[in-house]
């Protein structure tokens, strides 16, 4: 692996220290190859879960046959290496799904989709200006430019939009529900509203947010609505 590999792997399993991660965060937002080396692992990742669940299932399977064999065959110490190799199959499948939940699965979608706001020329510019604090992790400014702009009658959904991913951000997720369920109302060719909210619960995940999310999300896929196919993703990873 190498070191710009190294450096996204140790982000997302939680090695680096705060001034690492930021630095991560500033390269996702300023550096756009780099942004696209931090997508293309999180898909590699994802794409390579069901065959390492395969393949821990079967490892599993081996080590359980060959316990099972006549144990005047089996010495003692062969016993002690199979209990001590199930040990280690048995802490690595709990570790291979304990990185799949709601709250990490969040993380890696913000961390790959949500650290810049797209610079559109086509909106007004104190909306441009917010976008801009926005990608220079400027929050507070961002806040106050979509803040205004939200407040007004008949106020652009993308601001209410990027007010809403602006509280995201700022792990002010209260307020980013806020923001949301104020977008959701609002008829849009395409509305991100319920997705963005399933997405804050998520990161949240606190008493029944992760519950709430699944209901959400259920109703995205049943809709068709806006990123379905995430939906179907995400509300496996969501228990009963």
């Amino acid at each position: 692996m190498n070191t710009i590999l190294n450096f996204i792997d140790d982000y997302f399993t939680g090695s680096l220290n705060d001034d690492e991660k930021r630095d991560f965060e500033r390269r996702c937002a300023s550096d756009p190859d780099f942004a696209k080396e931090v997508a293309e692992y999180i898909t590699i990742r994802d794409g390579l879960k069901s065959e390492l669940q395969q393949k821990r299932k079967e490892e599993f399977e081996k080590l359980r046959q060959e316990l099972s064999v006549p144990s005047n065959i089996i010495t003692l110490k062969r016993i002690s290496y199979l209990v001590a190799a199930s040990i280690i199959v048995i802490l690595g499948w709990f570790a291979f799904f304990n990185s799949s939940n709601p709250r990490s699965t969040a993380d890696k979608y913000i961390a790959a989709n949500l650290t810049t706001l797209r610079l559109n020329m086509g909106v007004s510019d104190s909306l441009q200006m917010g976008m801009s604090a926005y990608n220079s992790k400027s929050f507070a400014d961002a806040e106050r430019i979509f803040k205004s702009l939200a407040s007004k009658k008949d106020a652009n959904p993308d601001a209410i939009e990027d007010l809403g991913l602006t509280y995201l951000a700022m792990k002010q997720y209260d307020r980013a529900l806020k923001s949301f369920d104020q977008l959701s109302v609002i008829p849009l060719h395409i509305n991100k509203g319920q997705f963005y909210k399933a997405l804050t619960l998520m990161a949240r995940s606190q008493g029944t947010d992760n519950q709430q999310a699944k209901q959400i999300l259920q109703e995205i896929i049943d809709k068709n609505l806006y990123d379905n196919e995430d939906a179907r993703n995400w509300i496996k990873q969501i228990k009963n």
